[in-house]
């Protein structure tokens, strides 16, 4: 497969990205080895370290790994914050918490979860520190993660320009609602198909007809 452009954001990307699954067992040294051999091979370039942050960020740290790290936002994480500045706190530390643990000083995709929506002023807050962090270099592109609603993702998508990707999950309902909308606005757009088991990856894409597409990676301990 050819790298893809991803949207504004001006990325060339390989177009298979991979969220590392948590093992049943503690893997050995050897076993992520062949792990991230296997993705390096493969030509993968985007880790998504969502499923822990902590574990993945201890291996990349270990193996000094040449690839791009994403992570979604929690879907909780605006959910309790009273105002727009809680809700920037709130995501500045949830970031400050992925930089250390992957001890780097960007995280190349940051993308807010939106299986439940926030507030306008709530959003405001988390855009703003987004927005912050992206101009200071920690973060690389702003991302949203259309998980919930896609007609009321939607209409606050028209509210705001700030997202340079978004990871659709791969249902009918939301591609067709959502991805129309990222096309237009030159939006990067990433198929979530951490369900699905072995595709073919090509014929995917070609079917989805999004820029990439995001399977899960699994690192066998048995």
């Amino acid at each position: 497969m050819q790298k893809r452009r991803l949207g504004r954001t001006n990325r060339w990307v390989f177009p298979l990205w991979v969220r590392g699954t948590l093992p049943k067992a503690e893997p050995t040294d050897a076993q992520m080895s062949a792990f991230f051999e296997q993705l390096l091979s493969l030509g993968v370039e985007v880790l998504d370290i969502t499923p822990s942050h902590g574990f993945w960020g201890r291996y990349l740290r270990e193996f000094q790994l040449p690839v791009q790290v994403a992570i979604v936002a929690p879907e909780t994480l605006l959910a309790y914050a009273p105002d727009s500045t809680r809700a920037a706190r709130a995501v500045q530390a949830h970031l400050i918490e992925t930089l250390c643990a992957i001890g780097r000083e960007q995280c190349d995709y940051y993308f807010l979860n939106f299986t439940y929506l926030p507030s306008e002023a709530l959003l405001s807050g988390a855009l703003e520190a987004l927005e912050l962090a992206r101009q200071e270099g920690h973060i690389g592109a702003i991302g949203l993660a259309a998980y919930g609603d896609p007609l009321r993702i939607l209409a606050l998508w028209h509210t705001h320009d700030a997202f340079e990707v978004a990871l659709l999950p791969n249902r009918p309902e939301t591609l067709q609602v959502l991805l129309p909308e990222a096309r237009a606005r030159r939006v990067g757009t990433v198929a979530d198909c951490t369900h699905l088991t072995m595709p073919n990856p090509l014929s995917l894409l070609d079917h989805l007809g999004t820029d990439a597409l995001l399977m899960a990676g699994t690192i066998l301990t048995a």
